[in-house]
Order: C-alpha cells, then structure tokens, then sequence
C-alpha cells in the first residue's frame, strides 16, 4: 500500500562514496532494468476546460489500466518488482518544492516536465479535477535499462574513484597521473553533482510490491493520498529486482 516516505540517497551508498572517495576501493553498482509508466497534470489528454489538475486516484487508475492490458506486446509478465514514487500536494508551491528535490534524485522527464509545467503556470486559481489522463499506446517499453539518472551519475563517478585506488596497489605513479587528468577533467564538476545528490531529498508516497501485474492492480489504490490533492506526479517502476530503487525510500 501506499505509505508517506522519504526520497534520498540511502545510508549504505553514501557510506561507500566516502570511502571510494578517501581511496578505498568498493563494489557499488547502482543499475536497474525493466520499464516505467508515468503520468502528471500535463500529460496528453488532462486538460479540462477549467484548468489542469488531477487527482492521486485518478493517475493510479491510469497506470492500474494498463497493468492489467493484456494486449500491450511489451507488458511484463509473471511475478515482478512494482515499485510507484508519487508527488502530491493541494499546494501548487509545495509541489513545485518537492518536484525540485525529486528530480535531482529521479530525474525522469514526469518529475522534470511537471517542474517546468507547475512553475509556468503557478497562478492557476481552479479546483476541478481532471479525468483519467491518457496513458500512450504501447504503455510499457521492452525491458531495457532504467537506471536513474543520478545513479549512473554515481556509478561513473564510483568506477572512476575505484580505479584511481586500485591504481595504487601497482604503480604509484599512474595514480599521480590520474589524479592530475581527473582533478583537470571531472572534479570540480563531479564535487557539485554530488554535494547535490547527497544533500536532496523529498517528501514522497511511495509503493512497493512483488507479483504478477494484475493482482498487483487491485491493490494499486490502499492508502492512497487523499482526492483532495490537486497536484499529482506519479512514476512507476517495473522490473525483476528494483532493490537499488528501494533502497532510497526511507
């Protein structure tokens, strides 16, 4: 069911860059596959006359739709991960705030277009919910790499670091020279991206469950936020092991 939570980067992975970052080497990979589905105000066919807004109920029963479409080619099948993060406010400001946080975490083009669409149209003064926005046709993507931005960020960052302390088991002069071409090239720029990864986080409704999709779309709508949140932005995430997405849910 749905549960009020919070979006960061988890305890373990900030530990490991620290010591990546003083030189210790470490295993860390980052990587999700499987596809997504996701759906905000201004998605294709939200709109109403009054404005554009739309419910928590309204973007879960577009997405419990196509879980139990059956006809999509590229629909999983058999039991999978399910893994949902969903912004929702009554407050335009609020959400503006949260997609901000998110997006740095997540930055997937449903939390980064809602950012943009929100703060364009601030001033929307109506109440009214939208109908059930229009999911496209295929929903699902084949499966294929769904890694979050900000975690290939950090595995680049990660495979870089390590190989800079593995350098140092051998010839201690091609550390010196990778230090010197990194410091040069990435440092200043992978210094900023991280402090801003490390630093962001974001008040979420988060869901997470294992089976077949159509079971799971039954159970799709417990806890959810309340029908008075006018301001929705919902992804979710299908694949066969979405731990490390898990993982930054607190």
């Amino acid at each position: 069911m749905w549960r009020l939570a919070t979006l960061q980067l988890n305890q373990d992975t900030k530990e490991k860059l620290k010591q990546i970052q003083s030189g210790k080497a470490q295993q860390v990979n980052l990587s999700v596959a499987g596809t997504k589905l996701g759906v905000h105000n201004w998605t294709h066919g939200s709109k109403t006359k009054d404005g554009r807004y739309l419910s928590p109920q309204n973007a879960i029963k577009a997405i419990a739709d196509k879980f139990v479409d059956k006809s999509d080619v590229n629909r999983p099948v058999g039991s999978v991960d399910v893994v949902g993060i969903m912004i929702a406010t009554q407050n335009i400001d609020d959400f503006i705030a949260q997609l901000e946080q998110a997006a740095v975490l997540l930055p997937d083009p449903v939390f980064k277009q809602s950012y943009d669409y929100a703060k364009s149209q601030k001033d929307l003064a109506t109440t009214k919910m939208v109908k059930t926005p229009t999911v496209g046709y295929p929903a699902f993507s084949p499966g294929a790499d769904i890694t979050p931005k900000s975690a290939q960020t950090l595995n680049c960052i990660m495979r870089n670091a390590n190989a800079v302390a593995m350098a140092v088991r051998g010839d201690p002069s091609t550390l010196i020279k990778n230090l010197l071409q990194k410091k040069q090239q990435r440092e200043a720029e992978n210094k900023q991206k991280l402090d801003k990864l490390l630093s962001a986080k974001a008040q979420v409704y988060a869901f997470c469950e294992t089976g077949e999709l159509a079971q799971i779309a039954l159970r799709l709508n417990s806890g959810a936020p309340s029908s008075e949140y006018i301001f929705t932005a919902l992804i979710v995430y299908v694949g066969a092991d979405l731990s490390n997405i898990r993982g930054m849910i607190i």
